[in-house]
């Protein structure tokens, strides 16, 4: 369509400014002695659908790029988690179980602090009988807190706590400065919870409210699995030895 058609269908339709009320309220703006008028220096229709479809492709793109780098960062996380979880629940004693967190964690995840708690007087732990199998290693291994100190940290419910900028651990205590951040993720069994597993770093930001945790309580409830299977698998022992065959 020319210049004279577009005139024509202008004049024979002026109906068309229904739908576009803002072109006729330019042209009526116009003065008759600013005619005749410079054309623009701007893209034309086709120019700017062509920019707009170029610049979605583009966007689109790049969010189908950052997709596909979360996808593969959580397939990565996954697979640290299948063998921590396999190692976990293959441990034949506590131990065991609790050095494979703390070798495990800091080299496939990135942080540094692990450390495992029982609660003293849980009907799933008994601290003596513990400390007697153990030969009194334990105490290097898990650390033993009252109720009242679990019932404490986790006054809000069972679940994970994130605490960022800190300056002393609600775990670690002042055993290590050097944690700035923490997280502590109840381990619950038969919804009681009988421990936690606490994670220390000394990135302030490391952890943070908001922070998904998802992972962490899967770990959590893997290393309950684990803490039960080792404990019948000591009374089992215990019971070879007080009544054997």
């Amino acid at each position: 369509m020319n210049k004279d058609q577009i005139a024509i269908y202008l004049n024979e339709h002026p109906e068309f400014f229904n739908e576009y009320p803002e072109l006729l309220k330019k042209i009526k703006e116009i003065e008759e002695e600013d005619l005749p008028i410079e054309p623009m220096s701007t893209l034309s229709l086709a120019d700017r659908i062509i920019k707009r479809v170029h610049d979605d492709k583009e966007h689109l793109k790049s969010k189908l790029e950052w997709l596909f780098e979360i996808s593969r960062a959580n397939e990565k996380i996954q697979d640290h988690l299948f063998e921590i979880e396999r190692l976990v629940l293959t441990s034949t004693n506590l131990d065991q179980m609790v050095n494979q967190l703390q070798k495990e964690i800091p080299d496939r995840f990135g942080i540094p602090n692990v450390k495992v708690c029982l609660v003293k007087g849980s009907d799933h732990f008994m601290e003596d009988r513990l400390r007697q199998r153990y030969n009194g290693t334990l105490d290097e291994t898990v650390k033993f807190i009252c109720q009242e100190t679990a019932d404490n940290w986790f006054s809000s419910g069972l679940k994970p706590i994130l605490r960022s900028e800190i300056e002393e651990s609600e775990m670690f205590g002042l055993d290590d400065e050097n944690i700035k951040s923490e997280a502590l993720i109840p381990i619950v069994a038969q919804d009681v919870m009988v421990g936690a597993i606490a994670f220390g770093s000394p990135n302030p930001f490391h952890f943070h409210d908001g922070l998904g945790t998802e992972f962490l309580e899967r770990m959590a409830d893997k290393i309950a699995i684990s803490i039960n299977n080792i404990l019948l698998i000591d009374q089992l022992k215990d019971q070879l030895v007080v009544n054997p065959a």
